[in-house]
């Protein structure tokens, strides 16, 4: 084999490599729930969408909510759209079991300005809907341009 023929199999097997590799890769919900814990799946996702303010788009981030059979837990984050990324303050992610009382979560720490994103929570839910809520700001404190928010109740019913 000549010099630039082993380069370029070389080449080929660090190609078909790495293509490997990015076929492999986490999709973005995956990504998310493994800040829930490994044994969290993708359930769905609740759009935050404007109820004041006139600048920004119309849905500025979504809750996402996934299930554990392992724990019988869902698990909720919430996190903005990628335009408003760094523009965010105020995010929140709330959860609660109307059937289990015990395993309530409030993702709303007092003190805390969340911009990335908020959560994860969880709240115990075998066999039962959840009540979920979310919300974030734009724009600086005391500055607001737009507030996002949703509230569900009996959603993801088992």
């Amino acid at each position: 084999m000549t010099k630039y023929g082993a380069v370029l199999a070389a080449g080929t097997v660090t190609l078909a490599a790495l293509a490997g590799t990015l076929a492999s890769a986490p999709t973005a919900a995956a990504a998310t729930s493994s800040s829930c814990g490994a044994t969290y799946g993708y359930v769905g996702k609740h759009a935050l969408t404007k109820v004041s303010g006139r600048s920004g788009p119309r849905t500025g981030g979504y809750v996402y909510v996934y299930y554990s059979t392992a724990t019988k837990k869902n698990c909720a984050i919430t996190k903005p759209v990628a335009q408003l990324r760094g523009n965010a303050w105020g995010l929140g992610v709330g959860l609660h079991s109307p059937t289990y009382k015990d395993g309530e979560s409030d993702g709303y720490a007092r003190g805390q300005v969340y911009t990335r994103w908020a959560g994860p929570v969880y709240v115990r839910s075998p066999h039962a809907c959840i009540n979920l809520v979310g919300d974030l700001n734009t724009g600086a404190p005391g500055h607001l341009r737009a507030h996002y928010e949703v509230s569900k109740k009996d959603v993801h019913c088992d």
